[in-house]
């Protein structure tokens, strides 16, 4: 019997590669927003530190215009942090997307599984089924080989004088 084949193997190759490929842009999303979470910690921390100066500052009782740098400097960190903010939030939306995408990629390449392993499955009875006709032939010419001897009439010989 000819080896097993699987009719839609290409297709099947094919829907592998694109999980893999979901997969590695789902790593890439998830690195983003690591990357966006570290920033946005680093921001914090740098608003935190001005804060601490400013309250520093205002209980040493501070002239206002050495003040004002501060409070410029905060409003510039608190702006720069909506800005992370959005871009983790908008890395984070990404990340949920790719998720999608590799579900929707690994339940194309599950159905194909479950095609080529029916198809398998198939092709192995077929192989069992001509296998235990091909055992039943042989004994039906093995019965006929044994007993065809006996139905026979022997041979006379005849002796010459």
């Amino acid at each position: 019997m000819k080896h097993f084949r699987f009719s839609l193997h290409a297709l099947w190759v094919l829907r592998g590669q694109q999980e893999e490929l979901a997969r590695r842009r789902l790593a890439d999303s998830l690195r983003a927003v690591e990357t966006a979470a570290a920033r946005v910690r680093e921001t914090e921390a740098m608003l935190a530190r001005a804060a601490d100066a400013f309250l520093q500052d205002l209980a040493a009782a501070a002239p206002a215009g050495d003040l004002q740098p501060h409070r410029l400097w905060m409003q510039q960190l608190q702006a720069l942090l909506r800005q992370r903010l959005a871009s983790w939030q908008a890395a984070r939306e990404a990340a949920a997307e790719r998720w999608q995408e590799l579900l929707r990629a690994r339940r194309d390449r599950e159905i194909l599984d479950r095609y080529r392993e029916r198809q398998w499955q198939s092709w192995q009875l077929a192989c069992q089924r001509l296998e235990q006709k091909q055992l039943d032939e042989l004994a039906q010419r093995r019965r006929a080989w044994t007993v065809a001897p006996a139905a026979k009439p022997a041979l006379r010989t005849v002796s010459r004088p």
